[in-house]
C-alpha cells in the first residue's frame, strides 16, 4: 500500500473520440480521459458518455466490451488491462493504461464486442481448471 500511496504519477488529459456504437456514420463522441487511466476506466468513461441519459441497468457492461484503437488506414489495436505486454515490476503487475499503448490526444476508439484472444483463453482455461478441481 505504501508503494501505491507514495508513488508520484505524471498524467495528461486526453480526448478520445469514440465511434458511436449505434451508428458508426454519426459524429464521434468526444470523451475526456487521463493517459494514466486503465483500459477498464476508459471503457467506463466512454459508456458513461454514450449512455448518459440511460439507466445503468439498461446499458452495456464494460466487461463485455473491448476497446479498439483505430489508428487510421484500417490499423486497429485491441487495448486491454492485461496482455502479453503487461509490465511486472518486482511482484507488482501494472495494469495497462492509455500511456502504456502511447495513445495520443484526439485518437479514435470504438467499443466492440469482446474478442477471445490467446492471452484471454489461456487465463480463462487456467481459472476454469482451478475452479473445477475444487469440486472433483
Amino acid at each position: 500500500e505504501d508503494k501505491l500511496i507514495r508513488q508520484q504519477i505524471d498524467y495528461k488529459t486526453l480526448i478520445v473520440n469514440c465511434v458511436n456504437p449505434d451508428n458508426e456514420k454519426s459524429p464521434e463522441i468526444p470523451v475526456k480521459a487521463l493517459n494514466c487511466d486503465t483500459i477498464s476506466q476508459v471503457k467506463e468513461k466512454i459508456l458513461d458518455s454514450i449512455y448518459k441519459n440511460v439507466p445503468y441497468s439498461h446499458r452495456q457492461n464494460a466487461s463485455d466490451m473491448d476497446l479498439e484503437w483505430r489508428q487510421g488506414r484500417g490499423a486497429r489495436v485491441i487495448l486491454q488491462d492485461e496482455d502479453v505486454t503487461t509490465k511486472i515490476e518486482n511482484d507488482w503487475k501494472r495494469l495497462n493504461m492509455l500511456a502504456h499503448y502511447q495513445v495520443p490526444d484526439n485518437s479514435v476508439v470504438a467499443l466492440v464486442p469482446k474478442q477471445v484472444t490467446a492471452y484471454n483463453s489461456v487465463n480463462n482455461s487456467t481459472v476454469s481448471r482451478t475452479s473445477a478441481s475444487k469440486y472433483e
